[in-house]
């Protein structure tokens, strides 16, 4: 198959194998979220240079708080719908989407009532405005077209990708004019909303279904079983995964926080769009043979070996270049938060592991496994989070939530092998991809660092030197551990599922 008909097959949404649909729909999510990086980071450079830190830091423990609250009660929707063989059916989707609607609006509720005591908390009186005006966005949620979620199930990842993008330009360009406006962290509040409403008008528009009021009881009974499993696990992953918002802007202040959320912004994009690939094209994929586990091994490895080939040269040279970058592209005031972007992008790494394994569980119907690892996770986090901040600050903080990373994926994988037998080569190579990659990178990087450094250049000539070797590195270290032709069982000409 030449160069053509390849691009052929990840372009036009023909039906073709079970593979080329989900290398397909990896594509596209790729693109959709290189997409929505540009367009968030272009929004954070222009948003930083209108607003202070202080703003971005109130901003990030609103949002927490909301996506704590709307998560305590998540009822797992979307993933059923995508798991779930009767999740096209319009008797599921009207049942969904009822339950949305109620959920939104009891959870607007609760924000409303907890907005002052949090403002106290906090001792931020802008806080509870904040809240008020992001509890409206909860009760706009629920009337989302559960339909959006097909576009998923149905590897129709291109029309998704459009949605994604349209909605965040239209909402960085009115968050933009708001900043302009009033100069205050309120316009990133209303931003916020303003998402929302995008979202809402947009699933109606690319998804023509129409839900309707119309109970099914049994289609209810399906997503409350599935949706029980999936709110806890979700409950206590998000928890883990964000309790460090929480704590920093109590232990240190809002200023420390604001920097440290530009740092993850910018250091968990890597992980971030490896991990849409996750929910775009590997969640699908394994549910779709959910039940024949040789199948499953084969995917989990091509997944995570070619995701990692990509992703660990990109996430290496942000590391080794993070002051540098944030030196070149924010004013001094946001200049510490490099510490927190190469830490971050490093954890990420071994997050793309966790992120595949644990999808994995979830998409064989097992997601209380997932569950079990996760709670280990908060458990670490708990423990080594305050200690982190109390001897290192920011640093001390991005170092435990890496440390915690890189343990919930070793959690995670150790259950593979204990629970579905997965082979202990399978699981260990990623982790040996990594290490060869990175390790290699790094060396290279400190063996022309004395040749190549240049302070007037920012050292950017030097990163786009260690950026091209690392490509060719992991395309070697790839190719030696995969072979020159990772798909040869079947081909990509061949329309049977694979």
């Amino acid at each position: 198959m030449n160069l053509k008909d390849l691009l052929q097959k990840l372009i036009k949404p023909e039906e073709h194998s079970l593979k080329v649909k989900s290398m397909r729909a990896a594509f596209w999510s790729l693109f959709g979220k290189f997409g929505s990086f540009f367009l968030r980071f272009l929004s954070s450079i222009i948003l930083t240079r209108i607003l202070f830190p202080e703003a971005f830091g109130i901003m990030a423990t609103a949002s927490i708080i909301l996506t704590l609250i709307q998560l305590f009660s998540d009822t797992g929707i979307r993933t059923a719908i995508i798991q779930n063989q009767r999740g096209s059916e319009p008797e599921f989707l009207n049942a969904a989407w009822i339950i949305a609607i109620l959920r939104g609006l009891f959870l607007a509720c609760f924000v409303l009532l907890i907005a002052s005591p949090l403002a106290g908390f906090y001792e931020q009186p802008e806080l509870k405005t904040i809240m008020m005006i992001m509890a409206v966005s909860l009760f706009i949620e629920g009337f989302e077209n559960p339909a959006i979620s097909l576009l998923v199930k149905n590897f129709r990842t291109e029309k998704q990708v459009i949605f994604e993008i349209t909605t965040h330009l239209l909402t960085i360009i009115t968050t933009i004019i708001l900043a302009l406006t009033y100069r205050s962290v309120y316009a990133l509040a209303f931003g916020s909303v303003s998402l929302v409403i995008f979202r809402l008008i947009g699933s109606y528009i690319i998804q023509p279904y129409s839900p309707r009021l119309r109970w099914d009881k049994k289609a209810g009974a399906e997503l409350f079983h599935f949706g029980k499993f999936i709110f806890i696990n979700t409950m206590i992953t998000w928890t883990a995964m964000n309790i460090d918002i929480l704590l920093i802007g109590k232990l240190l202040n809002m200023e420390m926080l604001g920097l440290y959320q530009l740092g993850i912004n910018l250091g968990g994009i890597i992980a971030m769009i490896s991990v849409q690939v996750v929910a775009q094209a590997y969640l699908p994929a394994v549910s779709s043979v959910a039940g024949d586990l040789p199948r499953v091994i084969r995917i989990y490895e091509r997944t995570l070996a070619l995701l990692l080939a990509a992703a660990v040269p990109a996430a290496m040279a942000l590391v080794l270049f993070s002051h540098e970058i944030i030196r070149l592209i924010y004013d001094p005031r946001y200049q510490m938060s490099y510490i927190v972007v190469a830490w971050f992008t490093l954890g990420g790494m071994f997050r793309i592991i966790s992120q595949i394994s644990g999808t994995t569980f979830i998409a064989r119907g097992k997601p209380a496994y997932e569950t079990l690892s996760m709670t280990a996770g908060l458990i670490l986090v708990v423990v080594l989070l305050p200690t982190g901040i109390r001897y290192g600050g920011l640093q001390g903080a991005a170092i435990s939530m890496t440390a915690a990373f890189i343990l919930v994926g070793i959690i995670e994988c150790a259950l593979l092998m204990r629970i579905y037998h997965f082979p202990f080569k399978i699981v260990a190579r990623p982790w040996l991809q990594v290490l060869l990659t990175g390790g290699s990178m790094a060396a290279l990087f400190s063996l022309l660092r004395p040749v190549l450094t240049s302070e007037h250049l920012y050292s950017i000539p030097f990163m786009f030197i260690i950026f091209i070797l690392g490509i060719g590195i992991s395309a070697g270290i790839y190719i030696l551990m995969e072979g020159r032709n990772p798909f040869r069982d079947v081909s990509l000409d061949n329309d049977e599922p694979s």
